[in-house]
């Protein structure tokens, strides 16, 4: 079931970047952040030659999770804390 999934995204992905490059009559693709370290997804754009296409080194490939992760270490590490019924907030400040 993950293959099968992985596999789905991968291609909507895909679909969906390479028809967006085509309407903006992009030139060269940069695919990046968490999910560029999908190997998968790099090879399928990798393997394309419609356009030129930017993968970075895996150690490059860094996801937000990791950030949320290290912001709330550092929060909880202050004696921050919330509750768990705590309401979200996508706008707020790490800094606040």
């Amino acid at each position: 079931m993950a293959a099968s999934f992985q596999a789905a995204v991968i291609d909507v992905l895909y679909n969906k970047t390479m028809n967006a490059a085509r309407e903006f009559n992009a030139k060269e693709i940069l695919v990046a952040g968490g999910v560029s370290a999908n190997e998968p997804l790099r090879h399928i754009f990798q393997n394309q030659t419609e356009y030129r296409v930017h993968v970075p080194r895996l150690s490059l490939c860094t996801d937000n999770a990791a950030m949320i992760g290290a912001a709330a270490y550092y929060r909880f590490a202050y004696g921050h804390t919330s509750p768990l019924n705590m309401d979200v907030q996508p706008t707020w400040h790490l800094a606040s």
